[in-house]
Order: C-alpha cells, then sequence, then structure tokens
C-alpha cells in the first residue's frame, strides 16, 4: 500500500465510522420506536447494516495496521 492508498483508506475509514455512528444514534432509534427508520428501513435491515460496517471497518482497521512506512 502506497501513501496515496494509505490516504484513501483512512478517508473510507472515517466514511463508514460516520455512516455507522448515524445508524446507532438516529437511524436504530428511529427504527426501534416507529418500526422503520427515516430512509424507510426496517430494525432488522439497519442491524444487518450496522454488521457488514462494523466488518468492514475492522477489515479497514487492519489494512491500516499492517501498513510499513
Amino acid at each position: 500500500m502506497d501513501e496515496l492508498a494509505y490516504e484513501q483508506t483512512v478517508e473510507t475509514l472515517g466514511r463508514l465510522r460516520d455512516r455507522l455512528q448515524r445508524l446507532e444514534d438516529v437511524d436504530y432509534m428511529t427504527a426501534f420506536y416507529k418500526g422503520y427508520s427515516t430512509s424507510g428501513a426496517t430494525l432488522a435491515e439497519i442491524k444487518a447494516e450496522q454488521v457488514q460496517l462494523t466488518e468492514q471497518i475492522a477489515e479497514l482497521e487492519e489494512q491500516l495496521a499492517d501498513y510499513e512506512w
């Protein structure tokens, strides 16, 4: 991984973390009480997306940890 790829990975990681945070703080709570989120996703769909994002975040964190300067 070169420096440009590293920077892009860091940016992607930031976007994924932001999306996960929004899911946890807004969409999950809305779907929990109303049965669906503001985007129309069900609670099960939100949980599935949370799992997927968590896996992607862990994978990117591992890639960054393996990066050698």
